[in-house]
């Protein structure tokens, strides 16, 4: 599966998530995080909407997965193409009027990501990435940083929300950033997962690890890191699948020392599978 003008889909995730980024209000101080979530749901029904369609129109023969957390038989090698989307990664920078949240598209084609698009509105930065074909940042081509020195390296992770998700996860993920802190220069979570990997395929940052199971968030990111020359796994250094425990990125010359890392940290039991 190619997608023979990806223009077509730059300018599509571009309109839509502008529109998205111009029709965001503030938080009212009364607002609850469970209204915060509504207003989130309602802003990306309407942008999977306008997506859906648009695409619908240019690729007729390329469905569409109905869940990012239950994808359309991603493992199927035999499966037919889809496409994933996730309009709003990054929800609460989105609600908070913070820069640096994103949207994604994947096309998931035999099992595989073969073309994607991490686009952040308010820099206006749109990433690219086809398989085998490179990645770029607009149009420019793409390279991960070329560090090999893990102590040198600028790291980014992502923690889950306390008391809005599972409580084990949070405990790993903030066991695995204090030990991990102590082997890099510096970590930093600074914005989306999309966009977080996909400033690692920038050479911006030197790495990206994160736990659980949220295959769907990292997808499109996945695919820039590895056609700029990075390495993308799961925490125990095995491909990346629907059932992977947690992901790292990082140029190859940095991922050996990072999964290392990260071993030492699931043989103290804090990385173990997830209950997700």
């Amino acid at each position: 599966m190619i997608i023979s003008d990806p223009h077509i889909c730059s300018a599509l995730i571009r309109g839509v998530t502008d529109q998205l980024a111009a029709s965001a209000t503030p938080p009212q101080p009364d607002e609850t995080v469970n209204q915060l979530i509504q207003r989130v749901t309602q802003a990306s029904t309407w942008a999977k909407t306008m997506m859906r369609t648009a695409l619908s129109q240019h690729y007729p023969d390329i469905g569409w997965s109905h869940s990012e957390a239950q994808p359309d038989n991603p493992n199927e090698t035999g499966a037919a193409p889809y496409w994933v989307y996730d309009p709003i990664d990054g929800a609460y920078h989105y609600v908070q009027g913070l820069p640096l949240w994103s949207s994604s598209l994947a096309l998931i084609s035999e099992g595989r990501p073969v073309f994607s698009i991490v686009y952040e509105p308010s820099l206006h930065e749109i990433f690219v990435a086809t398989e085998s074909g490179g990645a770029t940042l607009n149009g420019v081509t793409l390279r991960v940083s070329g560090k090999s020195d893990l102590r040198a390296a600028v790291v980014a992770t992502a923690l889950p929300p306390f008391g809005y998700g599972d409580e084990d996860e949070h405990h790993r993920s903030l066991a695995l950033l204090g030990a991990m802190s102590r082997r890099v220069f510096v970590v930093r979570q600074m914005a989306s997962a999309s966009l977080q990997l996909a400033y690692v395929a920038a050479g911006r940052l030197d790495a990206y690890w994160e736990t659980g199971n949220d295959l769907y968030d990292w997808i499109a990111g996945a695919l820039l890191v590895q056609e700029s020359g990075g390495q993308v796994t799961d925490l125990a250094g095995a491909p990346l699948g629907l059932n992977a425990n947690g992901i790292a990125a990082a140029p190859e010359g940095l991922a050996v020392a990072l999964l290392e890392g990260l071993a030492r940290q699931a043989g103290s039991g804090v990385i173990g599978p997830s209950s997700h």
